[in-house]
């Protein structure tokens, strides 16, 4: 008796068919038996209701009224009066999983199946649902040089759209197809059935040397559910099946990538406004007058060039300026009185004290603080004669620390050292305070910490040293950015003051959330003022007894008649000004060498135009 082959497949909405889901086919001694594991009624390309409970029928081979290839699937249509509703089935993904006993199929192959119908139908569902909503958020999203105006915002949802809705269908054909070892079972499934129908495969021919040719089951039937007078609608269609499956997902996204870019062409080239010369303007004038007018420009701006001397050309990271003169640590340290204290100094709150009459003012008039009492440099006379000790303080602060590097800083101290000076001017009742940051300081994070401790002097030192450089690197402007929205204000100059360095356009806004300013406050800002100008001075330094520096325009436009000026120190001094002969070319900076008036180098230089 011969044995049963058994073969697990993924019945598909293709061609016909009248079921999907997934199926195994077993072919018995007397008939083919027919079990549906998980399938559903398909009609015109949708599934019905849900999928049906496990079932188990047996056709005779002779209810086998079409077996043929469609592409990669195979198609199997039994006869209506056999079996009913179920009987057209186009096949794909072909499981059969025992080692060394082919043609049985196992639970895992069942299982397997039922999980790649799953797998097809959520992503048969998934392109006809993702493709809008995903088209309609790219093109809120996208930046106006993508896409702009009603439109190219259109075009990019649809393009969007397309791609999307090819990319999901590729995947449910990946889910459908099981590779090289599907082919083979399907191969075998069709020689097996074949053979129980009283024709022999190619196969077994083959194998027979000598035996008499076989008939192959080579005449195509006509398709699944194919209905009469669809001749030539069916010859395109196998054309279609005929192309490969990258080329059929690909033709469809270029013609229409070609499509959307030739209207948006059309569009621009013949639909765009267009600016009219003034004709009326321009006829009431006359054409002399135009033509003399544009002769005399023209003759200007040669005139001036030429009378302009030619300077050598260089550029500017960033503006000269002593807020980073000496470099920027990795951690600054930032202090502060309370939220709205941004001058950043730390003093003490210092009270007098009267000197009693006892041993302790003797002691202290001769020797000093021979106990380890605080006492300070001297002594007042008070307004009755009497003798005031030195001043007393205490610090009561808020101390900020912001990591500048463009890596975290992790478990690092502060430690800071309190003191008073006594009658010889000694250091006196020392007072230690260590503070102690468990984890990792992101880069451009902050953390605060309240500070109480007596003393009129005290010395911050941080656990973590050193300037930023190009191993340490940087913190993001981002990262600064989102520092401006700091609560302490001292953290948000500090921002500011950042985003200069790294000339970032955004900290001309962030001074501007810091006006208005405390007069406490007023050199600072006035410094990232001058650092965020367009025009800006760098490489500064004196030479031979001249002032050379680079002037750089980070304008939109060329800037002439200009003069670099020096900050005045002070108020009452006369700052010193230099006229510069030159036309400022946008993103270009140009060398200029300048006498000096005495031998000091300017503290800090600015741009102004000549008039101010």
């Amino acid at each position: 008796m011969a044995r049963a082959f058994s073969v697990a497949a993924l019945a598909i909405a293709e061609g016909g068919a009248n079921a999907v889901g997934a199926v195994r086919f077993t072919c018995a001694e007397a008939e083919l038996e027919v079990e549906l594991v998980r399938v559903a009624g398909y009609a015109e390309g949708f599934a019905l209701g849900a999928v049906a409970a496990p079932v188990r029928f047996g056709v005779p081979y002779t209810a086998i009224r079409g077996l043929f290839r469609r592409g990669k699937a195979l198609c199997v249509a039994l006869d209506p009066s056999a079996c009913s509703p179920h009987n057209c089935f186009v096949l794909a993904r072909f499981e059969g999983d025992l080692p060394g006993v082919p043609g049985v199929t196992s639970p895992a192959a069942m299982e397997a199946m039922e999980s790649a119908y799953r797998a097809r139908l959520n992503a048969r569902m998934a392109s006809w649902i993702a493709p809008a909503p995903l088209g309609v958020l790219a093109a809120a999203l996208s930046p106006d040089y993508l896409a702009s105006g009603p439109l190219g915002t259109a075009s990019l949802a649809c393009l969007v759209a397309l791609a999307t809705w090819l990319a999901l269908r590729f995947v449910a054909r990946l889910a459908t197809w099981g590779g090289p070892p599907s082919d083979r079972l399907r191969d075998a499934l069709v020689a097996e059935m074949s053979s129980r129908m009283g024709f022999a495969s190619e196969r077994l021919a083959a194998s027979s040397p000598g035996s008499p040719a076989a008939p192959v089951f080579a005449p195509r039937p006509t398709p699944l559910g194919e209905r009469p007078g669809r001749e030539q609608r069916r010859g395109v269609e196998e054309g279609i099946d005929a192309l490969p499956l990258r080329a059929r997902v690909l033709v469809p996204a270029a013609l229409a990538v070609i499509g959307i870019v030739a209207t948006m062409a059309f569009v621009q080239r013949f639909a765009a406004p267009r600016d009219q010369p003034p004709a009326e303007r321009q006829a009431a004038r006359g054409v002399g007058q135009v033509t003399r007018g544009a002769t005399a420009a023209l003759l200007a701006g040669e005139v001036r060039e030429r009378a302009e001397p030619s300077f050598p050309h260089c550029l500017c990271d960033r503006a000269d300026s002593p807020l980073w003169r000496a470099g920027v640590p990795i951690l600054s340290l930032l202090g502060s009185t309370g939220p709205d204290d941004g001058a950043g100094v730390i003093a003490p709150i210092l009270r007098q004290e009267r000197a009693d009459d006892d041993a302790e003012s003797e002691a202290g008039a001769g020797q000093g603080d021979a106990a380890g009492e605080p006492g300070d440099a001297g002594v007042d006379a008070g307004r009755d004669g009497g003798a005031t000790r030195p001043a007393r303080g205490r610090y009561d602060f808020e101390l900020a620390v912001v990591n500048n590097s463009g890596a975290p800083v992790s478990d690092f101290r502060v430690l800071l050292t309190f003191a008073r000076r006594d009658r010889r001017g000694e250091r006196a009742g020392i007072t230690e305070r260590g503070l102690f940051w468990e984890g990792a300081l992101g880069p451009g994070r902050a953390v605060k910490w309240h500070v109480e401790a007596p003393g009129t002097e005290v010395k911050i030192e941080p656990g973590v040293t050193g300037m930023l450089d190009g191993e340490t690197g940087v913190a993001s402007p981002d990262a600064f950015f989102q520092l401006t929205r700091a609560r302490y204000r001292v953290v948000r100059i500090h921002a500011a003051m950042m985003l200069a360095w790294l000339r970032d356009p955004r900290a001309r806004d962030a001074l501007v959330s810091l006006l208005p300013a405390a007069p406490a406050e007023e050199a600072m800002l006035g410094r990232i003022r001058r650092a965020t100008a367009d025009v800006i001075p760098c490489s500064a330094a004196v030479v031979e007894g001249r002032l050379r520096a680079c002037l750089f325009n980070g304008g939109v436009n060329p800037v002439r008649g200009v003069a670099l000026r020096e900050v005045a120190a002070g108020e009452g001094s006369a700052p010193r000004s230099w006229p510069v002969a030159a036309t400022l070319p946008v993103h270009e900076g140009v060398e200029v060498t300048l006498p000096l008036e005495g031998s000091a180098a300017p503290e800090e230089l600015e741009v102004v135009p000549q008039d101010r």
